[in-house]
């Protein structure tokens, strides 16, 4: 059983037509992260539009993968913010389990 040690839980407003998932990167602006910019943190629950998201801002925190991952792996944030291995973006934690794909759950150490 995964779990999760967050130390600092915030919120923003969901931005992201309809709803944003659990266990997805946001952004500071209420959306799914983007590769290209730092995320705020991991979302903790399925959100609707125009509702305020908690997130996991610090700590440890359940992500969704997109990619295989090997573990103490960088992270970074990918389309519909989704983990994966770094490369270029910003850097958002480091891989605490590994996954052999994506759509799995992984513990990720946010930095």
């Amino acid at each position: 059983m995964l779990t999760e040690q967050p130390i600092l839980i915030t919120s923003v407003k969901c931005t992201e037509a309809t709803q944003i998932l659990k266990n997805r990167f946001i952004s500071f602006a209420g959306a799914y992260a983007a590769p290209s910019a730092k995320a705020l943190g991991v979302v903790n629950a399925d959100t609707n539009e125009n509702e305020y998201v908690p997130v996991t801002a610090k700590g440890i925190a359940i992500v969704e993968t997109g990619d295989a991952i090997s573990l103490g792996g960088a992270i970074e944030v990918f389309d519909d913010g989704v983990a994966v291995p770094f490369s270029a973006g910003p850097l958002e934690g480091y891989a605490m389990d590994t996954a052999s794909a994506a759509g799995q759950l992984i513990r990720i150490l946010l930095v």
